[in-house]
């Protein structure tokens, strides 16, 4: 028999409301999952035909934007872009055509139009190896579009 006031009976309700709560909890949290969904992209421009070129310790990235093409009014607005980089050894790089792993982006604010062109200045080391690069232009409220085409630099030391 336990009294109310020894060490056992604390114990004792202490681990049964440590139970409950768990119990309660687990109850609580459970439920269905909803569908998975990509979210709503306001910003359906795309750069095209992207090319790049080392330009002392930049890359400068130009591109085409088809739809922009004879549109003087009423342009989408873009507010940058997101430049996508990943850096692979020329021991080991990726099979043309793998899906490429970028680490992050550098996200570039303010104008990076040229009339109807893409063009675009980032700062990386330029380090050996097998550069890969690609941009998504940021449209209004933080929008991002699709992706661009891969563009694929080889620096030899």
């Amino acid at each position: 028999m336990t009294h109310k006031g020894s060490l056992r009976y604390v114990i004792k309700s202490l681990s049964n409301t440590v139970i409950f709560c768990v119990i309660f909890l687990v109850l609580m949290s459970c439920g269905k999952k909803g569908p998975p969904f990509l979210s709503k992209t306001d910003m359906p421009l795309k750069v095209e035909q992207l090319k790049g070129k080392w330009a002392n310790d930049a890359v400068l990235l130009q591109g085409s934007i088809p739809v922009l093409k004879g549109q003087k009014k009423d342009r989408p607005g873009v507010t940058g872009c997101r430049v996508y980089h990943a850096r692979y050894s020329l021991k080991n790089p990726p099979c043309e055509g793998c899906p490429i792993d970028y680490p992050g982006f550098q996200e570039i604010r303010g104008e990076i139009l040229a009339g109807e062109e893409f063009l675009c200045e980032i700062f990386v080391k330029k380090k050996e190896g097998i550069h890969f690069f690609e941009v998504r232009l940021i449209g209004p409220k933080g929008a991002v579009g699709p992706p661009s085409n891969r563009v694929k630099l080889i620096i030899e030391d």
